[in-house]
């Protein structure tokens, strides 16, 4: 595939219509669906033409989430989701629907066409996982993959970035002279006694909890020091501003990473995939300058530290990241390990069939959590 494949994307539909089955046909050749789901797109494709409501309804969805933009898109989602299984048929045919003006899109700003296609993958993904949640065709992760559908996320090797600012109530600071960097919590967040923000996976520390300060008085930074490993500290530190440059702080602009399933996440593959998203942004988005990878999840629990051998994918992938406490819970890790709707107390009858299942059902029936982390990468640091 070249990037003649984006003109040809772009030249199939007029603004506001939806293909017919042919036209739905030659989007999902373009980029490269499986015949399964082109199947099942060009049978959606005709079941929405065949009736006049289906079809006003399902353009009226696709000019409102995709052209028009006018009101919340997570709101269009939740009214298309709320007609049941219609709904998330009428879903599947809009956003592929979507494909076409998503290339028109990318060819205004010189996006490669293997980037196109690499990023709708996680549409045939997600009818998969609907298929398999709910056994029966369609599409309900809408308000995820509205980010891909409008030019917001984009795949490139084995992550997928999404522009965003900073969400993690700190201050990143570098070293002016090394390089090294050091964190400080934002002022007014409440921590256990452990380092962990307080009410995370439910828990909260009354006795032991205390709340963060953080001041500059045009010299020194003071604060409270959050470790590598995403623990905060009651004890504060300052941080001399002629040695020390504020690198990051909330609000500042970021590229969120995402980690899609399938594939192996080695070291090697993260690091292509930091130095693509640099030289992406530098050449197709040159006005939307960034100043780390910020990412949250439950790969970044530092306790997999422990748990898993030091040269596990999951432990390297934590390494490139300076890690951060954050207000979360165990369900991300549940529902990643074991699947889809797992609880808690689902986990004593569960089987582990690989050494990752082993290792969090057992860390869990010891009292153990595990829950999501933020981590920052800061761009100098990924082009190294």
């Amino acid at each position: 595939m070249n990037d003649k494949t984006i003109s040809a994307l772009a030249r199939i539909l007029e603004s506001g219509s939806l293909p017919d089955p042919q036209a739905m046909e030659r989007i999902c050749e373009a980029v490269l669906f499986p015949e399964h789901v082109a199947k099942a797109l060009r049978y959606d494709a005709a079941w929405v033409l065949e009736d006049a409501g289906r079809a006003a309804a399902a353009s009226r969805y696709y000019r409102g989430l995709f052209v028009e933009g006018n009101g919340s898109s997570a709101d269009l989602n939740r009214e298309l989701l709320a007609l049941g299984p219609e709904g998330e048929r009428l879903a599947a045919v809009v956003y592929a629907g979507a494909i076409p003006r998503l290339a028109s899109r990318y060819r205004e700003r010189g996006i490669p066409a293997d980037v196109l296609i690499d990023t709708v993958q996680d549409i045939p993904l997600w009818m998969e996982t609907h298929r398999v949640r709910h056994g029966r065709p369609g599409l309900s992760e809408l308000n995820w993959l509205t980010r891909h559908l409008n030019g917001k996320l984009f795949r490139l090797g084995r992550l997928q970035f999404e522009f965003q600012t900073c969400p993690f109530a700190a201050l990143v600071f570098r070293n002016r002279e090394t390089g090294e960097p050091a964190v400080l919590s934002e002022a007014g967040i409440r921590y256990r006694g452990d380092g962990q923000v307080d009410g995370t996976c439910g828990l909260e520390d009354p006795a032991g909890g205390w709340t963060s300060d953080y001041e500059f008085d045009g010299s020194r930074h003071r604060g409270h020091p959050i470790s590598r490993t995403g623990t905060a500290s009651p004890n504060a530190i300052e941080l001399p501003g002629n040695q020390w440059e504020l690198a990051l702080r909330t609000g500042d602009p970021v590229l969120n990473v995402h980690i899609p399933e399938g594939g192996r996440m080695s070291p090697e593959a993260c690091r292509d995939s930091y130095t693509r998203a640099i030289r992406f942004v530098e050449q197709c988005f040159p006005d939307k300058p960034f100043k780390a990878f910020a990412c949250e999840s439950w790969l970044l629990d530092a306790r997999f530290r422990e748990l898993l051998p030091q040269d596990s994918n999951i432990v390297r992938f934590q390494d490139d990241y300076y890690l951060l406490p954050v207000l979360a819970d165990e369900n991300q890790t549940l529902e990643r390990v074991f699947g889809f709707g797992t609880k808690l107390t689902d986990l004593p009858s569960l089987a582990a069939r690989t050494s990752l299942q082993k290792v969090v059902r057992d860390h869990f029936a010891s009292g153990g959590k595990i829950h999501n982390f933020g981590g920052i990468l800061v761009k100098e640091d990924a082009g190294r």
